[in-house]
Order: structure tokens, then sequence, then C-alpha cells
């Protein structure tokens, strides 16, 4: 169990989103990488916002079912601090991304949690770490009694919010948890969801 659960906002598209994250500083920021998404920042978008991020602010990129050239270019440019996976990559995929890397990238594969079967294959992951969500930013939470028998340590997603975090830390104590859709209003990033999401997940750490 970890000291502290580390606190990732995703989903970042505009400079105005840079300025809530780096003002309550969570300890990463999530960038949409695969363009079919609504979410979606192009490359040159996503390296701009890094650099706009606070120091220690570590940058994720996200990204679904692509070519690993891809995002172990994006990791090779500078663009981002580690790659999330959140398709149906395998491991196959992970080693191969690890060699375009030089094994330098740290990875994160995201599972959908419908079932004991879905958490013994994140379990087995070759991922560096592991995101448990309830499917593809859905914004809905799934049945989190399965996360009893996962033993490694794993970013819990899915229909997280300012409201809920807080007993989601107390009663699992996850590596990280990961907001997007529950720090927004109208669709896009809320200064004061942010702030309450960060202090509320912190605040259930003590």
């Amino acid at each position: 169990m970890r000291e502290h659960t580390l606190i990732k906002c995703c989903g970042l598209r505009r400079a105005e989103d840079i300025i809530p994250v780096n003002a309550y500083a969570p300890d990463f920021a999530g960038f949409i990488m695969t363009s079919r998404f609504r979410r979606y920042v192009p490359p040159e978008t996503a390296a701009v916002l890094r650099r706009q991020l606070k120091p220690g602010i570590l940058a994720v990129g996200v990204f679904v079912d692509e070519p690993a050239e891809y995002p172990a270019e994006q990791f090779r440019q500078g663009n981002i601090d580690l790659i999330q996976l959140h398709g149906k990559e395998d491991d196959g995929y992970i080693k191969k991304l690890r060699e375009l890397t030089g094994g330098k990238a740290r990875i994160i594969k995201a599972f959908k949690a419908e079932s004991g079967e879905d958490l013994e294959r994140a379990a087995r992951s070759e991922a560096d770490l592991v995101l448990l969500d309830s499917g593809t930013g859905t914004g809905q939470t799934f049945d989190w009694r399965l996360l009893r028998d996962l033993e490694r340590p794993y970013f819990l997603a899915g229909g997280l919010d300012p409201e809920n975090v807080a007993e989601a830390v107390r009663r699992f104590h996850p590596y990280a948890v990961d907001v997007s859709s529950g720090i927004e209003s109208g669709g896009v990033k809320d200064a004061e969801k942010i702030k309450r999401f960060i202090t509320n997940a912190r605040s259930a750490d003590h």
C-alpha cells in the first residue's frame, strides 16, 4: 500500500486547463493523442501544453490501438513522459514499445473491469502499471468490489468525481486515481472541480 495515492487529471486540451492543474499540482496530466476522440490533442499541441506544466507534473500520452511507432515517437521527442494504452494492445505490443523506446518509457495499460477475468488479465500484464476503467472514457464507475483481489498497483478510473474520490482513496488506496469528465462542466475542464477533486483525494490520504 502506498503512503499517498497519486492523482492524474486527464483529457487536458487547452492552455486554460493547465492553469488550475499547475495551481493544485496533480502528479500526472493526461493528453488524449488518438484523433477519433473528442478530447484529442495533436502532438504539437501536447508538446506546447507539456512545456507549460509545472515541473514535477508528468505528462501522460493516451493512445488507443495506434501503431507502436506513434507513441514511441512522442516519447522520444519529449512530448510526453509516460505512455498509456487504452485499446486492445497486448503484451507483444508492449514489448515492441519497449524496444522502440530503449526500455526508457513507463507504460500504463488500461483494462475494462467487468469481471474477475479482466482483473486477472490486468494482474498478468507486462505493463509497468495498469489502469482499471469501466470503458474508454465512459465516465461511469464499475463494480469496485472487483478490486479486492488485485494485488499489483493500479490507477483507478471511471466515474470518479470530487464527490466520490475520497471514498475510493480511503477504501482501496490505489496507486493513483484518474479523472477526466468528473472535472468538467459543459464538456470543458472546470477549475473549481479540479481544485475540489485534488483537495478531496489528498485529504482522504491523511
